[in-house]
């Protein structure tokens, strides 16, 4: 196995994309607070941001790496659960079941590594603010219990996915303290926009992994109660996007075409998406539904972001 085999499967398993998308959660909800909070008129945002990082530019690293690890162990620890499944579903994506020399205990253990230097990262940078230390540890275990509880609940499953995707911005508030009543309303908002998509991504992604999750005993909502009622659902949960989409241009993203933009980009991706579903429910169809879906929620993520930064 070369080196360059071994990174790939590390890249794939930790879901690396994914925890970079947390990552930027993170510091998207931070710099809302910081520019609404610290940031004079008088200066411009590359000046402010130079000052701010030459100052806390470890604090910020290190704290950002701690939704990237907890995002990394709690994929892999999926792809240990859900080994069997995978390889019925023929999901060579997945390095377990491309890679016979990978070893499922091996990888157990990675992800509670990086769950504890997570947890370790988070006492040693906010001792004084235990609220997040506390919410590192609610949350983890949270996709712990995913893996080995709720996703064989259904919906509730699915909930928990998505209350974990919510966390960068939630404890990002709790870490720089933010004290601004519409700065918190907007980060909520951002993380009920991020909950919604999420809820109906997963619903999406159970129909393309049906066979494999009922060989498993993996009851999923699209297992449970079908596919097109998997889609319905999904399109409620899409419905709650597009209604709240538009809120941050009233509270703290007034006339931000950056963000309009790229948010409308996300909002058509999942109306394609469920279009493509009530016709189609099968697996190739799951499939195509769960790469737009995908790039539905990095469309979301881009949109919060280029938002933060036309705050100044």
């Amino acid at each position: 196995m070369t080196l360059k085999s071994s990174l790939h499967d590390i890249y794939d398993l930790i879901r690396f994309p994914l925890g970079v998308m947390a990552a930027i959660a993170g510091l998207t909800a931070g710099m809302i607070v910081v520019l609404v909070q610290e940031k004079t008129p008088e200066e411009t945002l590359f000046d402010f941001l130079l000052t701010y990082l030459s100052t806390h530019l470890n604090l910020a690293i290190l704290g950002l790496s701690i939704p990237f690890l907890i995002v990394g162990a709690s994929m892999a620890i999926n792809d240990y659960h859900d080994y069997e499944a995978d390889k019925i579903n023929n999901r060579i994506d997945r390095p377990l079941v491309r890679n016979p020399h990978l070893n499922p205990n091996h990888v157990l253990f990675l992800s509670l590594m990086m769950i504890a230097i997570g947890i370790i990262l988070s006492l040693i940078l906010f001792s004084n603010n235990l609220w997040v230390v506390f919410g590192v540890v609610f949350f983890s275990f949270l996709s712990i219990s995913y893996n080995i509880w709720t996703k064989d609940l259904g919906l509730l499953g699915n909930i928990t996915v998505a209350t974990c995707d919510t966390a960068p911005y939630i404890l990002a508030l709790v870490a720089m303290g933010a004290k601004d009543v519409n700065t918190v309303l907007v980060v909520i908002i951002m993380s009920a926009i991020t909950f919604c998509g999420v809820v109906g991504r997963e619903l999406v992604k159970g129909i393309m992994d049906m066979e494999g999750d009922e060989a498993a005993g993996s009851y999923t909502f699209a297992l449970r109660y079908g596919p097109k009622q998997a889609v319905i659902l999904a399109s409620l949960f899409f419905i709650g996007v597009i209604i709240l989409a538009p809120a941050p241009l009233f509270i703290k993203f007034q006339n931000n075409l950056l963000y309009a933009f790229f948010i409308a980009i996300a909002i058509f991706i999942l109306i394609y998406t469920v279009i493509i579903l009530y016709k189609d429910q099968s697996y190739e169809a799951g499939k195509k539904a769960r790469h737009y879906t995908r790039t539905a929620l990095w469309m979301g993520a881009i949109a919060f972001l280029v938002g933060a930064l036309c705050l100044s």
